[in-house]
């Protein structure tokens, strides 16, 4: 059932009992009457449906908790051990003392709660508005970076996937159907269940006969199960029967009148599975550095006039998303927050012609440099990113108007160039035969007839290639695009301060909640920094009610026993909490 907090103070808060246990300057204190009235508990109305039932969670101090774990990167655990034995927790959430703390499994409950909900995105825009509103921020100018983010897993070779696939799908079916799993698998538990398991080969000749053994073995569970009305809807086994299909293929052998298991060279799909226990981790190799796991975006206020920038955006995906996809989903939710800009810088990983053209249209100009001619032949061959017209060797005219190519990528010079009367388009001609022999005619939008070749230069390709020729030739423009490279700071800080760089989690989702609560604690510890340095005025329309216990005779015993008698006991309080913090400090350190 959907309670909401208590407005009413206790008589024994913290800042009653012991009004000097802190200085008044501390971070609690703004936290506490600065940011805690802001959150919004009937966000959170929709993960409670129910009328009926015992009350919630405070979801104020839960939420609280879960921004505190990421501004100092505590376990589940460590927060609840916590929430009794900090005075700036129990100061900032309005806790009195004694009040018994939220249990681990119910905090990490609430977060799983918010995993297939809106709620968390909706207190992470109310609380940046806020917080700009506040600061005198301006939003008109942003930028953009991403990064990877490492899976809550082991990377695992083909021999370590198809083991654990097997493995974690008998052991499912072990433990939802025993009698099944008797009569149809209990001689694959001698290999996969029954003895200690590796998930490493050394010797490389044994591991390829055992990927082949192995290889039969996920083609004959998923022949026995794949009808099965039950057990084809586990999701163990659907992770089996697409591992199956991505890395094997069966082959008619017309000699042997068998159906033969073939390893692929390659897997297939868009969606590679790298591990059954985080469907959503994708493999992914950049350079020196190999990832299993997601990429993070971050977006934050840029304009060189302002006191404290905020982030205003976080966004996660699988590893081999390209930046450019995810621009428009950025752009459309900085929109859909009010806190569209005017200016967006990025780097040539989110901009090409598209990108520039869909921008534009927001009513946003892209600043930053296309993706083009700055690498050789042999790099594109290397790489994996789409090729744009961008690539090409072109020419633009100095009115900017036209654009006229002189090479491919391969050096291939076109036949001509025809412009469409109808659609006011450019095609220009290749010969075919020369690019069909392409390494990179995968990746190149040139399309191959049976003649000629022909790429289509429109609108979007040619603000591609004009960007790219502007960035090349204008240094200012060079200059003006490095205002991106400041976010890197920002990723450097929820990286090392709130260790985005791995997910805590086994699935997208709560990867995405893990950065957005750690762009929520950097915005608040920076909102908190602007009160300290230069002040802030914040329009709260939460009241704050006396305590009921406080009136009457209560009041007087209440002066009474503050004012006579506690200044006698809270120096020995102090420091007693002193000693029991340095204890708990060397316990830690053990």
């Amino acid at each position: 059932m959907f309670c909401k907090t208590s407005s009413q103070l206790s008589l024994f808060d913290v800042k009653n009992v012991f009004p000097n246990a802190l200085p008044q300057e501390d971070w609690c204190y703004l936290y506490r009457d600065q940011v805690y009235p802001l959150i919004d508990e009937d966000i959170f109305r929709e993960l409670y449906p129910s009328e009926t039932g015992r009350p919630n969670t405070p979801i104020k101090k839960a939420v609280s908790i879960l921004i505190f774990m990421d501004m100092e990167r505590h376990t589940w655990r460590g927060a609840e051990f916590l929430q009794t034995r900090r005075l700036d927790w129990l100061i900032a959430t309005r806790t009195p003392i004694g009040e018994e703390p939220i249990d681990h499994t119910t905090l990490f409950k609430f977060f799983l709660r918010m995993e297939r909900s809106s709620a968390a995105r909706k207190l992470f825009e109310k609380l940046t508005l806020r917080f700009i509103e506040a600061c005198g921020t301006s939003t008109k100018k942003q930028r953009t970076d991403s990064f990877f983010m490492h899976g809550w897993l082991q990377i695992l070779s083909r021999y370590g996937l198809f083991k654990e696939t097997l493995r974690v799908f008998l052991q499912n079916l072990r433990k939802q159907k025993p009698g099944l799993y008797e009569e149809t698998s209990i001689g694959l538990s001698r290999n996969y269940l029954d003895k200690e398991f590796d998930l490493t080969e050394k010797d490389h000749e044994k591991a390829q006969r055992e990927v082949k053994r192995m290889a039969q073995d996920l083609s004959a569970v998923y022949t026995v199960f794949d009808n099965h009305h039950q057990v084809n809807q586990y999701e163990s086994f659907k992770t089996l029967a697409t591992v199956f299909h991505q890395q094997c293929e069966v082959v008619e052998n017309p000699e042997k009148t068998v159906r033969e298991v073939v390893i692929r060279e390659k897997p297939v799909g868009e969606e590679i599975i790298s591990t059954p226990h985080n469907t959503d981790a994708r493999y992914v190799k950049k350079g020196k550095q190999t990832v299993c796991g997601q990429k993070g975006f971050l977006t934050e206020t840029c304009d060189k006039n302002n006191k404290t920038q905020f982030l205003t955006d976080t966004a996660v995906t699988s590893a081999t998303t390209a930046d450019v996809k995810e621009l428009p989903g950025i752009q459309k939710r900085l929109e859909e927050g009010k806190m569209k800009p005017k200016e967006h810088y990025s780097d040539a990983g989110f901009v090409n012609g598209q990108t520039i053209v869909d921008s534009h249209d927001r009513g946003i100009v892209l600043e930053g440099p296309s993706s083009g001619r700055s690498q050789s032949f042999e790099n594109y061959q290397a790489g994996d990113r789409p090729l744009d017209t961008a690539d090409f060797e072109v020419r633009v005219d100095e009115k900017n108007e036209a654009v006229s190519v002189l090479a491919c990528p391969g050096k291939q010079a076109p036949i001509d160039h025809v412009r469409s009367e109808k659609t006011g388009k450019t095609l220009v001609h290749f010969d075919a035969s020369v690019c069909r022999k392409c390494k990179v005619n995968t990746r190149c939008p040139v399309k191959i007839g049976a003649g000629v070749a022909t790429l289509t230069i429109d609108g979007a390709s040619y603000a591609g290639a004009a960007r790219h020729h502007q960035y090349m030739e204008d240094t200012n423009y060079r200059k003006r695009c490095a205002i991106r490279a400041g976010v890197e700071a920002t990723v450097s800080e929820m990286v090392r301060v709130h260790g985005v760089r791995r997910s805590r989690h086994r699935t997208e989702g709560r990867t995405r909640l893990q950065l957005l609560f750690a762009a929520i604690a950097c915005n608040v510890k920076r909102f908190i920094r602007h009160g300290v340095l230069h002040g802030y005025v914040v329009s709260v329309t939460a009241k704050i009610k006396p305590s009921t216990a406080v009136t009457g005779l209560y009041a007087h015993l209440f002066f009474l026993f503050h004012h006579k008698f506690m200044p006698l006991i809270e120096n020995r309080f102090i420091l007693a909490f002193q000693r029991s913090k340095l204890l708990c400090s060397s316990v830690f350190q053990l």
